[in-house]
């Protein structure tokens, strides 16, 4: 297999395929393609999210969502952060978390965040190579299926990935 070079692109329906093949495995394009556009209909200023080409395979997926609740609109929540398997440790998700960060730097943003499973070490642990400290922890935060698991929930600086 050749290495490509890695390109960070904004998501559109032609990216579905690959993830359902490449990231989301089991789902059907269908799927994947409804859910993205669910959640993207709230527009380019509420929502933005890019792609990790290797290629034209999908290897990374991220979705940046504005915060908005009274007082919290300074703030852009990282969510839906794939990587896949074989692309993982070469600074894929950092690239872009960098690019939704540009993308919102202009609308007032200044706070990036995150969370993740507490049991998820080697997240934490990427997600504080980037530059996001832990700012709290809640109990019982996640709920898969009928299993509770407790949510660190970290931030960073905006600045941090513009750099």
């Amino acid at each position: 297999m050749t290495k490509h070079e890695i390109i960070i692109e904004g998501y559109s329906h032609t990216h579905a395929k690959s993830i359902a093949e490449h990231l989301f495995e089991g789902v059907p394009e269908e799927v994947v393609r409804s859910q993205r556009e669910e959640l993207l209909t709230l527009g380019p200023d509420e929502v933005f999210s890019v792609c990790a080409l290797s290629g034209s395979q999908v290897v990374g997926v991220c979705t940046g969502v504005r915060m908005k609740w009274f007082g919290s609109r300074h703030r852009v929540e990282m969510v839906q952060v794939v990587v896949g398997e074989n692309h993982r440790g070469r600074g894929i998700a950092h690239q872009m978390m960098r690019k939704i960060a540009e993308h919102f730097s202009a609308g007032g943003i200044e706070i990036i965040q995150i969370s993740t499973e507490s049991g998820n070490e080697v997240a934490i642990k990427a997600y504080q190579k980037i530059g996001f400290i832990q700012i709290g922890l809640l109990k019982n935060g996640l709920k898969h299926d009928s299993e509770y698991s407790d949510e660190v929930m970290m931030a960073a600086p905006i600045e941090s990935f513009l750099i």
